[in-house]
């Protein structure tokens, strides 16, 4: 092989993996059309809360599910409730600690078609600079070549992730398990 025709070999193989990722659709979140909520329960009654700033990198094609990748990026300070006084607790050291740790992270590389129009997304969260593995479970509302909606849910384990520390760090008045459900709409980039 010559100088030349080795160079175009290192240059295609360095440059296919970019080549492989350029045909992959991304997607822009409308922020307007998409919500972000939580739902825990406290003395055996459920408290919900919405946090209602995030944004992500989603690349996302069915046919391509083994190109596709997320990471969605929430400002956990921006929580809102019908009680804004649990939003200002939740702010606090003992739970989110949002000046210490102002966002709360969520990557996925690996998806799964389970139904027609059902995927799994299988990924890591990162809340208080603790990752856990989770899996989040979503359907495909709406797909064309301009729009997207999808709409899930997980569950979380809340002390996984430090969330309730001191006298909350104890399960029976706040339970563990915490419903995470998602609604993300999006335009192609």
């Amino acid at each position: 092989m010559n100088k030349i025709n080795l160079k175009k070999a290192i240059i295609v193989f360095l440059l296919s993996p970019l080549v492989a990722f350029a045909d992959i659709s991304s997607w822009k979140i409308t922020p307007n059309e998409s919500t972000l909520t939580f739902t825990a329960t406290q003395n055996g009654a459920p408290v919900t809360g919405t946090f209602t700033n995030f944004s992500g990198d989603i690349n996302f094609d069915p046919a391509q599910l083994d190109k596709s990748n997320v990471k969605i990026v929430v400002n956990v300070g921006a929580i809102s409730d019908s009680y804004n006084e649990l939003s200002d607790t939740l702010k606090s050291p003992e739970w989110f600690n949002t000046k210490s740790f102002p966002e709360a992270v969520f990557q996925s590389t690996g998806f799964t078609k389970t139904g027609d129009k059902t995927y799994q997304a299988k990924g890591t969260l990162t809340i208080r600079d603790k990752t856990q593995p989770i899996v989040l479970n979503f359907t495909q509302e709406e797909y064309s070549a301009t729009k997207a909606k999808m709409t899930g849910s997980t569950t979380i384990k809340r002390t996984a992730f430090g969330v309730g520390q001191g006298e909350w760090s104890d399960t029976n008045a706040v339970k563990d398990d915490v419903q995470i459900n998602f609604t993300v709409s999006a335009v192609k980039k």
